[in-house]
């Protein structure tokens, strides 16, 4: 019995990981027409070759033999899209207080860097961003958050190189909604395990 559902399955995991048939073959120890085989419905891989393909892609087994992956993304999509909201929001805040308030020269620097720390933060979040690191939850993206959102609360509560009122709150702001974003991010994670 030919699973047409399988075998698109296999194929779009395999070009969401901009693998050609022949990559893949090469990293799976089998020959490009087998991989085709499985693509369109012709065959099974077995489930060895299930376990190692699962470990390509960065999935589990079930992810990869089922539709759980859509569950996780219609999940994923909203803690995605409020990340990705969240992030605009703080660097919004941040250029209007850094244009618009009077402060000192180590505070417009302070809120320089935290500009291009929030946008290296969106770069991450972006769909490009996420298909590179696989998810919000990855270590590089969840460091640089936790670091931005220390930073950010820190500098305000300690009042930093005498920076204005309104960068100050400005940053403040921006670090406890990052934390916000982060006590979601996390309470996420441990509700999908």
């Amino acid at each position: 019995m030919v699973d047409d559902h399988f075998a698109q399955q296999l194929k779009a995991r395999r070009k969401n990981s901009s693998l050609t048939q022949q990559q893949l073959a090469d990293k799976l120890n089998v020959s490009r027409k087998t991989i085709s085989g499985w693509e369109t419905g012709r065959n099974r891989p077995d489930i060895d070759i299930l376990r190692q393909m699962a470990k390509i892609y960065h999935i589990s087994l079930d992810q990869l033999v089922s539709d759980a992956d859509k569950v996780d993304q219609s999940q994923n999509s909203g803690i995605i899209r409020f990340t990705r909201n969240s992030l605009v929001v703080m660097l919004a805040i941040i250029i209007a207080e850094r244009v618009t308030q009077y402060s000192t020269r180590a505070g417009f620097l302070l809120a320089d860097i935290l500009i291009f720390w929030i946008l290296g933060l969106r770069i991450l979040a972006s769909r490009k961003g996420i298909r590179r690191i696989h998810s919000l939850r990855s270590g590089l993206f969840l460091g640089a958050y936790i670091i931005f959102v220390i930073v950010a609360i820190v500098s305000a509560y300690v009042y930093v190189f005498n920076m204005g009122f309104g960068l100050q709150y400005g940053i403040g702001f921006s670090g406890y909604l990052g934390l916000l974003n982060l006590f979601l991010i996390f309470r996420h994670k441990f509700e999908l395990k």
